[in-house]
């Protein structure tokens, strides 16, 4: 036997080895024990991959006085453009200009505004279960807070509704990707859900809850991870609450 053969000889054992190595690796991975959670965003971000990866910037809520307009904005800037009015009630400090870093956008309820171009609600692509029809609004003063992220030419928005009880796990989430809005699915979404995809995409959850009387005493949640086109799943997690009907204590695991 040459050298070269008694070389082979000795790195087909090494080779199987080491392919052992690794199926141990993923098996392990695959049953490992559930990760505990109490923050939802805190979760989508272990996953890592994160389109939005850093914290967002809350937007503030301007009102014109007569007649009355409101608008969520990040500067002063965008509520005048949006509309040209003398009098205003203005929240807080808001500059005329956005802080270095943060991203010129608006939203006045029927469109989402990046400096001064528009992206209505109604011609969005809808990846959750219901398309809002064209003219779609949300009046400003019934929302909550809204937070803006910017990654790139990347800008998504959370918009969380003023409500109680289990409204408050629903957030609009409007996404602005590749020059296209994207409204994703509101059962505990985040725009800290986004995922990166392969050729400039993203993937986000779609989430079920689980259990037998599901919407009113869910057990647990299924997460499933589809690309933009709505359906080509990636991966799926198993979230279980901690205590049935209290989505908000839960350990989390990937479902092989």
């Amino acid at each position: 036997m040459d050298a070269t053969a008694r070389m082979e000889c000795r790195m087909i054992p090494l080779h199987r080895a080491l392919v052992g190595l690794v199926s141990v690796v993923l098996s392990a991975a695959a049953h490992a024990a559930p990760v505990p959670f109490t923050d939802y965003a805190e979760f989508y971000r272990s996953l890592g991959g994160n389109l939005f990866p850093d914290a967002g910037t809350p937007l503030a809520l301007p009102c014109a006085e007569s007649p009355r307009h409101c608008i969520w904005v990040t500067s002063m800037r965008q509520a005048l453009r949006r509309y040209d009015q003398p009098l205003w009630t203005t929240p807080g400090d808001l500059a005329m200009s956005p802080p270095k870093g943060t991203p010129d956008v608006a939203f006045d309820g029927e469109a989402v505004m990046v400096g001064a171009r528009r992206w209505p609600l109604g011609s969005a692509v809808s990846l959750g279960p219901e398309r809002p029809a064209n003219g779609a609004h949300i009046h400003p003063e019934r929302v909550a807070d809204v937070t803006a992220w910017q990654r790139g030419s990347s800008v998504c928005l959370d918009v969380r509704h003023a409500g109680s009880g289990a409204s408050v796990r629903y957030t609009t989430v409007l996404l602005l990707h590749a020059d296209r809005l994207y409204i994703l699915p509101p059962l505990f979404g985040s725009c800290a859900a986004v995922r990166e995809a392969p050729r400039g995409g993203f993937s986000y959850p779609s989430n079920t809850y689980l259990g037998p009387e599901q919407e009113n005493h869910p057990t647990g949640l299924q997460v499933d991870y589809l690309l933009s086109d709505g359906s080509t799943r990636i991966a799926r997690y198993l979230l279980r609450f901690s205590d049935p009907g209290d989505p908000y204590s839960f350990e989390a695991s990937l479902d092989p």
